[in-house]
């Protein structure tokens, strides 16, 4: 029996992505990078902010302008913590399995500096019982390691939570660790056809979509 819910961040419970293509490529000209298409960022997501930002910039860069680099992100995403709403539905979605005592977690490849003002600004931070960010994790996904750190901090195994994102990482992290897999379809950027392709165990349209399936799941045997 399912028990609980751990939410991927970035496209599934904030509409942050297209703030996040803009911070980077604020970095990556700062530095002499060319600008790149959000297809071209998302290739390098599964591992932290820091780290794409090197990538792109250059890798024999110091350690003081990588440094340099990252705070310039972060500030970018501090100052347009109002162009990062939650998605429609999300709220209402937190609030519905808050009043049903349904726990919840989040793991995401974002870092933690941005992670904490994302929920701060939305003064959702107490909502969950755990928050696993880039930082948190020797192994990033598609590696089950942040959502084994929710499931140990939530006492649940596996196989009693759902785990919703928007990636095709996120369906492997899930299947990795034993949990279900939801492919949420909502933000700009998810693309069915190729999320099918991983095999998640639930596709949601809608927020609203991933309580359906949680209780769909309660009544099997």
């Amino acid at each position: 029996m399912l028990k609980g819910i751990v939410f991927d961040l970035d496209g599934t419970l904030a509409d942050s992505l297209s703030v996040t293509f803009d911070g980077f490529n604020h970095v990556f000209m700062a530095y002499g990078a060319p600008e790149l298409t959000p297809h071209q960022i998302m290739a390098y997501f599964g591992t932290g902010e820091r780290e794409i930002i090197a990538q792109v910039i250059g890798e024999e860069v110091d350690a003081e302008v990588a440094h340099e680099a990252y705070v310039k992100f972060c500030k970018f995403t501090d100052d347009s913590l109002e162009k990062i709403p939650f998605h429609k539905g999300a709220e209402e979605l937190l609030e519905l399995l808050k009043s049903n005592g349904v726990p919840v977690a989040i793991v995401t490849g974002r870092s933690w500096a941005t992670t904490q003002a994302i929920l701060n600004h939305h003064r959702v931070m107490d909502r969950f019982v755990k928050v696993i960010a880039h930082d948190h994790v020797t192994k990033p996904k598609p590696a089950p390691d942040g959502i084994l750190l929710a499931l140990d901090a939530m006492k649940l195994r596996g196989e009693e939570i759902m785990y919703v994102g928007d990636s095709h990482m996120d369906i492997l992290a899930a299947k990795a660790a034993g949990a279900q897999s939801v492919a949420a379809l909502w933000d700009f950027m998810a693309n069915r056809e190729e999320l099918e392709k991983y095999g998640p165990h639930h596709y949601a349209k809608t927020p609203h979509q991933v309580w359906e399936a949680y209780l769909k799941q309660q009544k099997q045997p």
